[in-house]
């Protein structure tokens, strides 16, 4: 046999501990679900992974042609083989021997160590716990924790349920935890789960009002995929036989204050989908503010929740922690996105009343109970330290009341979209809507401009400059974002704070830039990104409006108020088409095209005749694989032409089942089998179940598990490595079957090829950073660096 090695180096003294593992997560090929297999070596006495690769079970892949490939190529190291190598298997062992020379010895022992790596990683990729531990494994400071339970015993004290119904919702902004226009729910109006919601935009609390979600299957390894985000925060109560003892001794040990037998607080995480998140420490910063600010709230405001049609109340609250929470109800009374009210001329002066006289307003409530603290405050005029924000916010405002009396509401076209639209549009509109022939902008300067400051005639010269276009983060540290326009190509570092704070590098954007006293700032945008290759479809859209095929896009074509109008219409398509791809339910399939159903029959015979049944079984056609274990023997059996499993056929001592996922594979294959076995065996029973019911029961049997560690985050990079090292060069169907490799050398195909790069990169750059796989290094194999 060749060497492995061209110049056949000594074996190094150490170990080498391998193993081929299956991983508990399927992942979806076409239409089958294919369960991947991982294979581990580890070196001892280091403890160092020196390899590790991503097998589908389909390619065939020799387990001793991975150990030649880990050799010629270690994670860590130079090439090298080592002097004994131990496997938990015989049918390993040969497959080393083959590719290893003679003076390396092989065993066949077990492997503790290496089977408890893959138990982390395991572990690493199962769903998050509802809950187990409120300090998050150690992640969340007791003190922010007992901070949580004395806002939740106040709020299980004042009971705000007995007078707030589940409707009347409430919109919470927390600028300094990245909260933007939250929904407020209190639940326990029915007389059960008491405690409240906390939904990340009115568009998710419509969502989970509407029912419970699809049951989708969960494909993908959560850890191998973005983080999910938050679609909900709860703060419970329940009783405390209802809790964990994991929990209990953290109430004990750390001494949190509850506020009864049925006031044990609990948080809960779940994303859009109602599956259980890991509960962070910001959660429950946020669910603590939330609850604080919403007391101080209800006290001022109870007789808000009395009204069918209330008074509109808006009040911010700052916490010990200079944490502010603005309260504004009902939900969707604030200014902002309320176009009409938000460009409605102001209304005349009140006549002045006494204390206690009834209010001017006609609230029927007494005048210093409801507008004598607004009517004695000083005028509203723009502080001395005004941001560039809130400078813009007045001067919006003050544009669309100018263009409201001047041309009356027509200026504004069809106003059409949810928030995360109308935070774009209004200022857009505002500055570049046309009437008499030049944009409204300038006719209010023309009129104002001796009663504005230069600072504020800067601004209208900046808004003058800017444009509507795709910006794509191509890096985002705390407080700045580097963008890139996907279509003028122009480059700007933007200040931002709270953005910064959510965005992740190759998030799109839809947004105007201004260019401002030697800054670069966002002013307007959408309030939802877009992963590269959706954005990508906007970017297509615009450029065949435009008749641009390729190059850079003249900026003043995007000035254009058609142009940016027509860019936030298909943006607003694209969010609109992916949210209604992530409602509906996909079409489960097998590779048939049967619909995918899980069948068990089940057959009985006589104990005696089961080395027969066996024997009949093992000697049928397309049997793939004999699997022989201590209570049952399990026959796989896979189709020839394309090594499809069909189905498998479980003996036991006195039955056999055969299990298939369709009904018409179960059918094909109950034939054979009674084929085969003649008269041996009895009529059986015939029971089905579908795959969503399958993923509630494993969802309902979720067990606490612990988050990721840094080894499990570190494993799981390695694996990422070892598969993308061999992704190259395989072909991929999003570059038309060829390798990225070959893609790379083709100058029609880069363009795809850099466009899925940039979707890996936005993808991982969700993960912990040690979880986090390296694209850069693909980028530049291929000769893709930017």
């Amino acid at each position: 046999m060749p060497s492995l090695f061209p110049f056949r180096p000594r074996p190094h003294d150490c170990e080498w501990v391998g193993g081929r593992y299956t991983l508990p997560k399927p992942v979806r090929e076409g239409d089958a679900l294919v369960y991947p297999e991982v294979d581990i070596w580890l070196e001892l006495p280091r403890d160092v992974i020196v390899g590790s690769q991503i097998t589908d079970p389909r390619d065939g892949v020799s387990f001793g042609d991975a150990l030649k490939a880990v050799m010629k190529q270690p994670l860590e190291g130079a090439p090298r083989r080592p002097a004994r190598i131990r496997v938990a298997e015989e049918r390993l062992a040969k497959a080393v021997r083959d590719v290893v020379d003679s003076d390396v010895a092989v065993l066949v022992a077990p492997v503790p160590e290496l089977d408890a790596a893959f138990a982390e990683l395991a572990r690493a990729i199962a769903p998050p716990p509802l809950y187990a531990t409120y300090l998050g494994g150690g992640t969340i400071p007791p003190a922010v924790v007992g901070d949580l339970f004395s806002a939740a015993g106040v709020l299980f004290r004042t009971a705000p349920w007995r007078r707030v119904a589940e409707h009347q919702l409430l919109r919470v902004d927390i600028p300094r935890l990245g909260v933007d226009g939250a929904c407020l729910c209190i639940i326990g109006g029915a007389g059960e789960s008491f405690g409240l919601l906390l939904f990340r935009s009115l568009d998710a609390h419509r969502a989970f009002a509407a029912g419970p979600p699809s049951s989708a299957p969960r494909n993908e390894l959560r850890a191998a995929g973005p983080p999910r985000e938050a679609a909900l925060l709860s703060l419970s109560f329940d009783r405390k036989k209802d809790l964990p003892p994991e929990m209990l001794e953290e109430i004990k040990q750390h001494r949190w204050p509850v506020a009864g037998g049925k006031g044990y607080p609990v948080v809960l995480a779940v994303d859009a989908d109602a599956m259980p998140l890991t509960t962070t420490e910001r959660d429950v910063r946020i669910l603590t503010a939330c609850t604080l600010a919403f007391l101080a709230f209800f006290a001022r405001h109870g007789d808000l929740f009395d009204d069918e049609l209330p008074e509109p109340a808006s009040e911010s609250f700052t916490g010990d922690d200079d944490v502010a929470v603005t309260l504004t109800a009902p939900y969707g009374s604030n200014e902002l996105f309320d176009v009409e009210r938000f460009f409605a001329p102001e209304e005349p002066p009140r006549p002045r009343a006494g204390r206690n006289d009834p209010c001017p307003c006609g609230s029927g409530k007494k005048y210093k109970k409801c507008h004598l603290a607004a009517d004695t405050a000083s005028p509203a005029t723009a502080p001395e330290a005004e941001s560039a924000h809130e400078m813009d916010f007045r001067l919006v405002r003050a544009i669309g009341r100018f263009a409201s009396a001047r041309f009356g509401d027509e200026w504004l076209g069809e106003v059409d979209g949810d928030e995360a639209s109308l935070q774009l549009f209004v200022p857009w509109a505002a500055w570049t809507a046309v009437a008499g022939g030049k944009r409204i902008a300038r006719w209010y300067l023309e009129e104002n401009e001796s009663r504005l400051s230069g600072e504020q005639r800067a601004w209208f010269a900046a808004q003058e400059r800017s444009w509507l276009s795709i910006w794509e983060a191509t890096a985002v540290t705390p407080g700045r974002i580097e963008v890139r326009d996907l279509l003028t190509g122009e480059r700007r570092s933007v200040h931002e704070t709270l953005g910064s704070q959510t965005a992740v590098a190759r998030d799109a954007v839809l947004a105007r830039v201004i260019d401002f006293g030697g800054r670069s700032l966002f002013g307007g945008t959408h309030g939802r990104p877009l992963p590269p290759t959706e954005a990508a479809e906007v970017v297509r859209a615009v450029r065949s409006k435009l008749r641009v095929r390729s190059g850079e896009v003249p900026i003043e074509r995007l000035q254009d108020p058609r142009i940016g109008r027509f860019l936030i219409d298909e943006w607003n398509d694209v969010v609109a088409e992916r949210d209604e791809r992530a409602s509906k339910p996909p079409v489960l399939q097998n590779t048939d095209g049967d619909p995918l159903l899980f069948v068990k029959e089940s057959f009985s015979f006589d104990a005696a005749q089961r080395a027969e049944i066996e024997r009949r079984i093992g000697s049928m056609d397309e049997v793939d694989d004999v699997k022989r274990e201590k209570r049952e023997t399990i026959v796989t059996f896979a189709r020839t032409r394309d090594k499809t499993v069909v189905g498998r056929v479980f003996v036991g001592r006195d039955s056999l089942r055969i299990e298939t996922n369709s009904e018409r594979r179960a059918d094909a294959l109950r034939r054979r089998v009674r084929d085969a076995c003649g008269h041996l065996g009895r009529d059986g029973e015939r029971t089905t179940e579908e795959p969503s019911s399958m993923l509630a029961a494993a969802r309902e049997a979720t067990k606490p598990t612990p988050r990721m560690t840094p080894r499990e985050e570190v494993l799981l990079r390695q694996v990422k490595e070892a598969h993308y090292h061999d992704w190259i060069d395989q072909p991929i169907p999003a570059l038309g079957g060829k390798t990225p490799r070959a893609a790379a050398r083709s100058k029609k195909s880069r363009e795809a090829l850099d466009l899925l790069l940039r979707d890996m990169e936005n993808h991982e750059n969700r993960l912990p950073e040690r979880a986090r796989f390296d694209v850069g290094w693909i980028r530049k194999e291929l000769g893709l660096v930017e």
